[in-house]
């Protein structure tokens, strides 16, 4: 992979810094920053809502209208705003992408670069507050979406799952926040949560493409060099308790396929020598159409539409997704456990584990053309510093032995069970 090794880390600075993965082979420039917030429900819809009102128009820009034409005279830059949530993290981010300066002959990086920034640090303001006309539009988007949820049965399924899985835990927690809490929201409240959080909250920025380090190095300790910073470093919390009794729950809606969710506890987190044969045996098990999951349960039992398994690094979670026939449960369900027994024996092939380790290093090393990805990773190590590099992680992952997976899924318990139902009828 080479590349991907090479980023380089700066403090502009304490607690603001700047990643920068360098490679001439990129045509484009890729801007993000994220401000890191400790998750708490009481202001978890706020922070989703903030999200959406700060890329709806900046001090210079003040509409979506004037931000987007301004943008697409950029060579058709884009730029994003957004939450996502890690352990016991909220990040807010912005993010823009535009052709590299090489191949435009104009200077048109940096201002995307100042675009993304003002759209975190320079939004729209009026009568001491933001627009009320943007937050009555953007409450009544995020509230379209939060009940929309319910629509995506697959996703409702996994989200109501670690929402009894994990109650008491952060990540319980629903990161595009809930509905019941909008009425309260206003503009002038917002702002006053806006003001509490931009100056004393980390800071993460990444820059992927062709770009003079030093001059990026330069320009954004200019920008935020007018700012006064009070930053206090949170402490990032990854879990990896264990199940005590297994929980059983069903909802029953007006669906046409069952969903089921099977949330295990791993006591395997991403800080942990154990993650990367997790990491392994997870693919032998359900993720890809080589695991477990797929070949048996979907296609050889026909029990199931889809099965898979994925990890949640940070949490020490699996969580297994299916969709099923309603009568089919307690054979599918049984079907799963069944599978994972054969992980946890041993009982799968030196060609099912090479495979399984390909299909990681592939994914890796598809990271490389996707600077969104290679953000996500290297945010990711952001939070965990131990985590190795894409290339390390690679190297790591070919040595994984089918001994290493066994004893990464000794420890797996069960923890809930949750079933989306149909109605019965009357």
């Amino acid at each position: 992979m080479g590349s991907v090794s090479n980023i380089n880390k700066i403090s502009l600075f304490d607690n603001i810094n700047l990643y920068v993965i360098k490679d001439s082979k990129y045509k484009t420039v890729h801007y993000s920053m994220f401000l890191h917030r400790i998750l708490k429900r009481e202001e978890v819809t706020k922070n989703s809502l903030l999200s959406r009102v700060l890329k709806s128009g900046t001090r210079s820009f003040p509409s979506m209208r004037d931000l987007s034409i301004y943008a697409e005279s950029l060579f058709g830059c884009s730029f994003d705003a957004g939450i996502i949530k890690r352990a016991n993290i909220q990040s807010i981010y912005s993010s823009a992408n535009i052709i590299s300066d090489k191949f435009t002959k104009e200077e048109s990086e940096t201002k995307a670069v100042r675009l993304m920034l003002d759209i975190l640090f320079d939004p729209f303001v009026e009568n001491d507050g933001f627009s009320k006309e943007i937050i009555e539009s953007q409450k009544g988007n995020l509230k379209d979406d939060i009940d929309g949820l319910i629509n995506d049965k697959r996703a409702y399924a996994n989200v109501r799952c670690i929402e009894e899985m994990c109650k008491g835990e952060p990540n319980a927690i629903v990161e595009i926040g809930y509905s019941d809490d909008l009425a309260d929201i206003d503009e002038k409240n917002l702002y006053e949560h806006y003001k509490s959080i931009i100056f004393s909250n980390p800071i993460d920025i990444f820059v992927v493409g062709d770009v003079d380090v030093d001059s990026l190095m330069e320009f954004f300790k200019d920008y935020f060099s007018k700012f006064k910073f009070t930053i206090t470093p949170h402490d990032i919390v990854c879990t990896s308790k264990l199940s005590d009794e297994p929980k059983y729950v069903e909802d029953n809606l007006d669906v046409n396929q069952g969903k089921l969710a099977i949330g295990f506890r791993t006591g395997v987190n991403v800080e942990s020598d154990m993650y990367y044969p997790l990491l392994v045996g997870n693919s032998i098990f359900g993720s890809g159409a080589h695991s477990k999951l797929f070949n048996n349960v979907r296609e050889k039992m026909s029990l199931c539409y889809y099965a898979y398994s994925r990890l949640d690094k940070h949490n020490g979670i699996m969580l297994v997704g299916s969709g099923i026939e309603f009568e089919n449960f307690e054979k599918t369900k049984n079907a799963v456990m069944d599978e994972l027994s054969k992980v946890q024996k041993g009982d799968f092939s030196d060609e099912e584990l090479k495979v399984s380790k390909e299909y990681i290093i592939n994914s890796y090393k598809s990271y490389e053309d996707s600077p969104g990805l290679l953000v996500d990773y290297y945010l990711g190590k952001t939070f965990t510093p131990g985590l190795p590099s894409l290339d390390d992680a690679c190297d790591i992952v070919s040595k994984v032995t089918k001994d290493d997976v066994i004893k990464s899924f000794e420890n797996i318990s069960l923890d809930t069970v949750y079933f989306l139902n149909g109605r019965e009828e009357k």
